[in-house]
């Protein structure tokens, strides 16, 4: 029986290689490289430039909200350390092989906390939580989209049970949430925490909006912020499926199709979704920088004992 599993484990990570690959593959054959190229040279520095630093500074309202989690169970973790690991966390996620993950980086770190190591384990998890949430309740932004039919998504009754059905078929993090309940219940149960974690993470969730549209806008794309809010919020669920390594190549399938409904052409939902893949590895490397300035010293706990202590470490 172990045999089998273990046969089964091996199939199914080949099968999340191989699907990235195809993926691309596909899309690499499918593009006129006549017409990217030029499409691509011609998008505006700017552009770039601004779509990096919305996804940068979304990545940084995460660790906001990741200290405010913390604090509210009285951990007081500096501002500077969270950052860093929340970085060094993409960074893992994009480039080093996606078993390890980055939320597993971020636990590894947050462990090394001195006091309440189950409740700093258990932040990782209630930050991630909040996250999918959060999206889930955004999912009437689809209904913005064209040639996107999701009927019953006019039944507001039915929203919050789509969106945890989105949830549920999410295994890994279902089983983390069923072995941390205990642990993470106390962030969900009080308004007080609630809605400043939910305000933060919409915050979060805007500005990494804001990222891909500006891309779509430099590229000439036709959609609103709206459309591209849409199209965000489909590709995010689509890549929890555990079908690839970080999404790769399902995002990408998944916005090119998107793209295209709202009236793209294919040529420009390619270059708009391998750009916004480059802006989200180019943000990552952030966490690469960090780790090379000093990763002893990001990994080893710093909790701070008091409230001036933790504004001298640069809150």
């Amino acid at each position: 029986m172990k045999t089998k599993k273990a046969r089964l484990k091996v199939i199914w990570t080949i099968l999340r290689f191989i699907v990235p690959v195809a993926l691309i593959g596909w899309l690499v054959w499918k593009t006129d490289w006549k017409t990217l190229w030029p499409l691509v040279r011609h998008i505006p520095g700017w552009v770039l430039l601004v779509s990096v630093l919305l996804f940068a500074l979304a990545e940084s309202v995460i660790a906001i909200r990741w200290q405010f989690l913390l604090r509210y169970q009285g951990l007081r973790v500096p501002f500077s350390r969270l950052w860093g690991l929340v970085f060094v966390g993409i960074f893992a996620s994009n480039f080093l092989p996606s078993t390890i993950g980055g939320d597993a980086v971020k636990i590894g770190a947050i462990a090394q906390s001195p006091e309440k190591r189950g409740v700093a384990v258990a932040s990782v998890v209630a930050d991630r939580l909040y996250n999918v949430v959060s999206m889930a309740l955004l999912l009437p932004l689809i209904m913005t989209l064209k040639g996107v039919s999701v009927p019953f998504l006019k039944h507001t009754e039915y929203l919050p049970v789509f969106g945890f059905a989105f949830l549920a078929g999410w295994p890994k993090l279902r089983e983390r949430i069923q072995r941390n309940w205990n642990d993470i219940r106390q962030w969900f149960i009080t308004p007080r925490c609630i809605i400043p974690s939910v305000a933060l993470s919409w915050l979060s969730i805007g500005l990494a909006f804001g990222s891909f549209y500006i891309i779509n806008y430099g590229m000439g794309v036709p959609i609103t912020y709206w459309q591209a809010a849409g199209v965000s919020i489909l590709t995010y669920f689509i890549s929890l499926l555990p079908v690839s390594i970080n999404g790769l190549g399902v995002q990408e399938g998944s916005r090119t199709y998107l793209l295209t409904l709202q009236g793209a052409s294919l040529d420009q939902a390619i270059a708009v979704a391998f750009l916004i893949r480059l802006v989200t590895m180019a943000v990552s490397l952030l966490g690469g920088v960090r780790l090379l300035w000093g990763w002893r010293d990001l990994m080893k706990a710093r909790q701070a004992p008091g409230p001036e202590s933790s504004e001298e470490q640069g809150e």
